[in-house]
């Protein structure tokens, strides 16, 4: 019997190590090229250098201008008791060769421009003196009148100045510094971005009464959207928090990113719908008995980002669930075309698909937190398909929130608790009135009237959030 050769049994094994190893050459690469896309998504999401972006373009996007058929818009010529100044270019001759011009006619253009600005300056003489009968000294005072100090507090800034420092910082983002650049340059109204600070600091103590107003309308609503962004307060981490309704916008800075911010801002007895994020700490409110309505955009982008990069199978459930959520988004909105039991029996459908789709026995780790993460609260995803008044998405909230985005970039965010709680007031007024269709420099002028009696009232201690 003759001896086995050993190659035979060496050379088969290496191919097979060989094909072993190919194989997992390729699974590195697939899996290299996966943790790039990752890296450069978790970069893009640190700088948020276009938070807001798309991670694809459009296949078709929307052609830019009016659409076919609209109505062209353009500036109407001025009313002649609106006309300030006129001028003439006459044509005495040929502006080429001197000769003269024969068939004269006139041509008439507009120049609507801003006049040179310079600061309005008012002078009030108030008077004091003892009262007898009192027996203590007593003033006059002016309906025009913001301030009863004198000396060198003297000289106030006035309530159109302040609204518009007000509007530019809160709503628009410019810095205090820049602000005073513009006053002193295109205004002949120099002033410190320091005097701007504790002008609008002043005034969040007077709008405070106000603001608590606000707070207490929402708390009333029937439906009430929040969401939440990173804010700095000095050199600690803070959240910066909105509630808002269709015709209100309450901000709120806190330290805490939980539960608790959003029962001291709507109370315990809030009786209404809140329709927010998939924030986990928000869970702990169903114990006290919160209705919640949850977004089905956030589901719907973390459904296409996930089946962007799942392996093979494991993308077909991100998928159908993403494709699901947006045909119930469609259904909701053809309510009113559908016929009611039609409705209900689609309705009824698509629960029975969600609850179909989550309650899979999913291997992919992502797949699973995402199932389980539905599976909770699919209930609030879908409440719009039973109330008309509950939009599918928290679109109004995150509206409301990236003007605060876009100035933490630009002007960065505070020092104190006292100047947050003051952004807090007066961005939460600024924003309302502009929703409103309220000019705030009125709101300003109401504010900074002179009380009747003493000082104004002082700042109430329930005011949400930050304990001063």
């Amino acid at each position: 019997m003759s001896e086995r050769d050993p190659r035979d049994v060496v050379v088969p094994r290496i191919e097979e190590l060989e094909r072993e190893n190919a194989a997992l050459r390729e699974q590195v690469k697939e899996l290299t090229k996966l943790v790039e896309e990752l890296r450069g998504r978790a970069r893009k999401d640190k700088r948020q250098a276009h938070p807001f972006g798309r991670d694809s373009e459009k296949k078709e996007k929307k052609k830019a201008g009016r659409k076919p058929g609209h109505k062209g818009e353009f500036r109407p010529p001025p009313p002649p008791g609106q006309v300030d100044e006129s001028v003439e270019a006459r044509l005495d001759g040929c502006p080429c060769c001197g000769e003269p011009i024969f068939n004269v006619e006139e041509l008439i253009q507009y120049v609507i421009d801003l006049p040179e600005i310079r600061a309005h300056v008012l002078r009030i003489l108030t008077e004091r003196g003892w009262c007898r009968r009192c027996r203590k000294q007593v003033r006059s005072s002016h309906p025009r009148q913001v301030s009863k100090a004198g000396g060198a507090a003297a000289v106030s800034v006035g309530p159109r100045a302040t609204a518009l420092v007000v509007e530019l910082k809160t709503r628009q983002g410019v810095p205090y510094r820049d602000i005073a650049e513009v006053f002193g340059r295109y205004f002949n109204f120099p002033i410190t971005h320091g005097a701007l600070v504790q002008a609008t600091s002043r005034l969040a103590d007077k709008a405070t009464p106000d603001y608590l107003s606000l707070v207490d309308e929402v708390r009333a609503s029937a439906v009430v959207h929040s969401d939440e962004t990173g804010w700095r307060i000095g050199r600690r981490s803070a959240w910066l928090w909105v509630f808002c309704t269709d015709a209100i916008t309450i901000y709120a800075i806190d330290y805490r990113r939980s539960s608790e911010v959003v029962l001291e801002v709507l109370g315990d007895d809030f009786t209404g719908r809140l329709v927010s994020d998939g924030l986990p700490a928000l869970d702990k409110l169903s114990e006290h008995g919160f209705l919640r309505g949850q977004c089905n955009g956030h589901i719907i982008r973390r459904c296409r980002e996930l089946a962007a990069v799942a392996p093979g199978r494991a993308a077909h459930f991100p998928r159908m669930l993403q494709h699901t959520l947006q045909d119930a988004i469609k259904l909701g909105k053809a309510r009113q075309t559908l016929p009611a039991a039609l409705y209900h029996e689609a309705t009824t459908e698509v629960r029975q698909t969600v609850r179909a789709l989550v309650a899979g026995n999913y291997s992919d780790e992502e797949n699973l937190k995402l199932a389980k993460h539905v599976h909770k609260h699919q209930d609030a995803l879908l409440a719009y398909l039973d109330d008309e008044t509950i939009p599918p998405t928290n679109n109004t909230a995150e509206r409301e929130i990236r003007g605060a985005v876009v100035l933490r970039k630009i002007g960065g965010c505070h020092r104190a608790e006292s100047h947050a709680f003051a952004h807090s007031v007066l961005a939460s007024h600024a924003q309302t009135a502009h929703r409103r269709g309220i000019q705030l420099d009125r709101l300003v002028a109401r504010w900074m009237a002179p009380h009747t009696t003493g000082d104004p009232p002082p700042r109430p201690p329930s005011a949400p959030l930050l304990k001063r």
